[in-house]
């Protein structure tokens, strides 16, 4: 897969889980919450297609590390899309510990020269 594609499913995943996840903290003003969880799970699995593909090959034991707590962050966001589907409000918190990882890996990941 081009990285570019890979690269925009990764960011619409991610749209989509920031919008339904905002959709279930208000659904009381929205009324869908039949239609939520689905969303918040189309969003997960899209996102973790795209990170799958823009990862890139790890050389070192630093990338390496990296790449596996990212690998820990895209199996919590499979916990959030389960906890989402049977109406547990413990998928924020595995939402929060992946928005963590995330942005750790993200500033700590070394640029591709």
């Amino acid at each position: 897969m081009n990285k570019k594609i890979a690269f925009i499913l990764y960011v619409i995943g991610y749209i989509l889980i920031i919008v339904s996840t905002l959709l279930f903290v208000f659904q009381k003003f929205f009324g869908l919450a039949e239609s939520i969880p689905y969303i918040f799970c189309a969003g997960v699995l899209v996102a973790i297609i795209g990170r799958v593909f823009t990862l890139p090959k790890a050389d070192d034991f630093r990338k390496k590390r990296l790449n596996t707590m990212l690998a820990i962050a895209a199996v919590l966001l499979l916990a959030s899309a389960y906890f989402i589907l049977k109406n547990n409000h413990v998928f924020i918190i595995t939402l929060i510990i992946t928005a963590f990882i995330d942005f750790f890996t993200a500033i700590r990941y070394p640029e591709n020269k």
